[in-house]
């Protein structure tokens, strides 16, 4: 699963593309899942149906499941991040297209732009896939007119398709299964963690941890050991830690652990 936030003021024309997308993305083959980020709130459950009664009465959350859909609403008690509901709700498709999600960490953002609305991105270019704009703009980043839906759809398929690391994670000498967003999590916070160290940049062809009885860190990158002082240990164990801790088959202290990253 690949995830998308299209960004961009009131106006810009985020829902008349993202419709326009999903028509050609779904022509291409792919299964598709949108979301939309409403900072305003919103309201699926009338007053007085049968499910408000429900919600009302102290339940937390409500699932209305018909022939033809099924919806599921709950109450937040801290607002989910556009990744978890991906994560949660969308594992099983190809792409998801998100309008919204412009405080959204480690995700492709796409900023739309419109003559009138808004002129030049309001987000860091380092945090931008993409722009799309009706106004001529340079950048150093692609940049394509609203009308070019093709090209956009090129676009996200390259991104789609793109030579993806594989990961394999071992708990125990037991294999544990990562859907592809997990993978991708790993890939993205490992490879973060371990760029400073010792003249690394960017994204190394192979990362090797293992951890065994809870202290003892061994860290490998592009085959080349690198020495680790104990806060340098102690920070990656609890990172690792913290990351699996909740995956089915992990017990609550592993007595081995090796993660894999490679191309």
């Amino acid at each position: 699963m690949k995830l998308f936030a299209f960004i961009g003021r009131s106006n810009t024309g985020k829902t008349t593309l993202l419709k326009r997308l999903i028509l050609e993305l779904k022509k291409r083959g792919y299964s598709l899942g949108a979301i939309k980020s409403c900072s305003h709130g919103f309201s699926l459950d009338l007053e007085g149906k049968d499910s408000w009664h429900l919600m009302e009465s102290g339940a937390q959350a409500v699932a209305l499941i018909g022939d033809a859909r099924t919806a599921f609403i709950k109450n937040n008690k801290v607002r989910p991040s556009i990744k978890d509901i991906a994560k949660d709700y969308f594992g099983n498709m190809d792409v998801v297209l998100s309008e919204g999600g412009r405080r959204e960490t480690q995700i492709d953002k796409i900023e739309i732009l419109r003559k009138g609305v808004q002129s030049f991105p309001e987000t860091s270019m380092h945090d931008l896939s993409a722009v799309i704009s009706d106004c001529d703009i340079d950048l150093d980043i692609p940049v394509f007119k609203s009308t070019e839906i093709n090209k956009i759809a090129d676009f996200i398929e390259k991104k789609i398709r793109k030579k993806e690391k594989s990961v394999s994670l071992q708990v125990n000498n037991k294999n544990i299964h990562l859907n592809s967003f997990l993978q991708n999590e790993f890939i993205n916070v490992i490879s973060a963690a371990v760029e400073p160290l010792h003249g690394f940049s960017g994204c190394p062809e192979e990362i090797y941890l293992s951890i065994q009885d809870e202290s003892k860190v061994h860290l490998e990158i592009d085959k080349k050991r690198v020495g680790l002082n104990r806060f340098l240990q102690s920070f990656l164990k609890d990172l690792i830690f913290g990351m699996v801790r909740n995956l089915e088959g992990v017990p609550d202290k592993p007595e081995k652990l090796i993660l894999s990253i490679r191309n």
